[in-house]
């Protein structure tokens, strides 16, 4: 564009014939573009510089050149300097008030992005702290209520019954004799990476995690979601829990273990409090369930009869015996087993298994024990139950790439403005609008207003010498 200016000027002062070229010759035309070199070229204020001042010098050189020398050369010259000084100016106050323009309006969309994935990181801890009290479903149904207004005499008690599930509960033995060798502060972290650990695998073989109590750690199987596999699944997780109390006794040096108990039945779960929520489950079977966990062997996973009808012959099994363990089972008259093989690995004989809408498969790592890779490790597993890592910006360079992304997305936005204005008249369609549209204070004026003096007293003071010459 700038050499085409040069160009533009050089064949309008060379138009015309030597005797009739005058000094004035082209001069609006490098005014125009001197100023439109600082309010409509995309570069810096040095370069709008350079290009403006090296336009009125060839212009000046061109006319100092010229084979045609008036009586008011020298007036005309003059006159001509201040005019390029002036516009000069004029153009450099535009640049520097639309450059200042740009950078408030940059900055100040910068601040809202920032306070708006501040406010997106802040609802995500908050979700994830939510999530980590109460199951997703619960607290999905509890959001949804939240402000509403209560018609009747009590609050919304957020219950469900659930048939066919699952439910497992987990008891370390010999905690006792850990407690008493191994130091506080070594005894929780240590309990802490091992329910981390359950968590996971919690995740792995889709079971609901309830609660811990003290070094009891107890989930379900087949809700809120159905599934046929429930039993199976949790004998799995039991399983596993056996193997990873295996890297705390050999850390400990102390002859702890699991014992599980798994029985399957109906249960009724749901939140209880108003100021402190609790999610848990309430039957029989739960209590039953507790009972085969307290009746059953270190080392082994105890199940109930009615649970070994679900597992479908994918496990080897021999009598449990739990009746002359707990009480509570003899009165019960269930009949136990304890699981001594793994028939089917995992996920085979399960869901996981089938391929799912995508003709992808859940899990496709089999299992017959946990493997080496996946065994608990207090070092190489210190992170574990840390929740919310994937989903905070802890990364700098992640932040400043969600931010530019999101600065280009708002500058091609122009979707929003087509649906609020018309679009010959560029009027807005809500009347509110336009109204506080058209009582906003343009502070554009100042450039028109500042210039204004400058423009007038460039042009009068070259009309001065021109007069004073002549």
């Amino acid at each position: 564009m700038w050499v085409i200016e040069v160009v533009h000027i050089i064949c309008d002062l060379w138009l015309f014939p030597g005797g009739l070229r005058m000094a004035s010759d082209g001069v609006s035309w490098t005014l125009l573009y001197s100023y439109t070199i600082y309010v409509i070229f995309p570069v810096r204020y040095r370069y709008c510089l350079l290009m403006s001042l090296g336009l009125n010098f060839l212009h000046i050189c061109l006319i100092l050149v010229s084979p045609s020398q008036q009586q008011d050369f020298s007036a005309q010259v003059s006159s001509i300097f201040i005019l390029f000084f002036s516009v000069n100016i004029l153009g450099s106050m535009s640049f520097f008030f639309y450059e200042k323009q740009q950078r408030r309006a940059f900055l100040e969309t910068c601040q809202s992005l920032e306070a708006k994935l501040v406010l997106e990181e802040e609802s995500q801890k908050q979700e994830r702290l939510l999530l980590s009290v109460l199951p997703k479903h619960v607290a999905a149904e509890i959001r949804q209520d939240l402000g509403a207004v209560v018609t009747g005499q009590f609050k919304k008690i957020y219950m469900s019954r659930h048939e066919n599930v699952s439910i497992l509960f987990a008891d370390i033995v010999g905690f006792t004799a850990i407690s008493s060798t191994c130091p506080a502060a070594e005894l929780v972290r240590t309990l802490n990476e091992l329910f981390a650990r359950f968590d996971k695998l919690s995740d792995k073989y889709h079971q609901l995690r309830i609660k811990i109590l003290g070094d009891c750690y107890y989930c379900i199987s087949g809700a809120p979601e159905e599934r046929p596999d429930h039993a199976v699944l949790c004998v799995h997780m039991g399983l596993s829990m056996v193997e990873a109390i295996k890297s705390v006794r050999e850390k400990t040096k102390s002859p702890v273990d699991m014992r599980v108990g798994v029985h399957t039945g109906g249960v009724l779960a749901g939140v209880m409090g108003q100021k402190q929520w609790q999610f848990d489950v309430y039957s029989k079977d739960v209590e039953l369930a507790n009972k085969m966990e307290s009746g059953g062997v270190p080392g082994m996973v105890h199940i109930s009869e009615t649970t070994l009808s679900f597992l479908n012959g994918e496990f080897e099994v021999k009598d449990g015996d739990g009746a002359s363990r707990e009480e509570a089972i003899r009165l019960a008259g269930v009949k136990t087993y304890l699981i001594v093989k793994v028939l089917k690995e995992y996920p085979e004989g399960t869901l996981d298994a089938q391929p799912q809408g995508n003709g992808k498969k859940k899990d496709s790592t089999p299992r017959s024990s946990v493997p080496e890779a996946e065994a608990f490790d207090p070092l190489l597993d210190s992170e574990a139950g840390i929740i919310g890592a994937g989903g905070e910006i802890n990364n700098v360079e992640e932040y400043n790439r969600r931010l530019l992304h999101e600065l280009l997305n708002r500058e091609s936005e122009e979707e929003n403005l087509r649906k609020h204005t018309n679009p010959c008249s560029l009027t807005f369609k809500d009347s509110s609008y336009e109204h506080e549209w058209r009582y906003t204070k343009d502070v554009t004026l100042m450039v028109s207003l500042s210039g204004l003096p400058l423009t007038l007293a460039s042009c009068a003071v070259s009309y001065l010498l021109l007069a004073h010459s002549l």
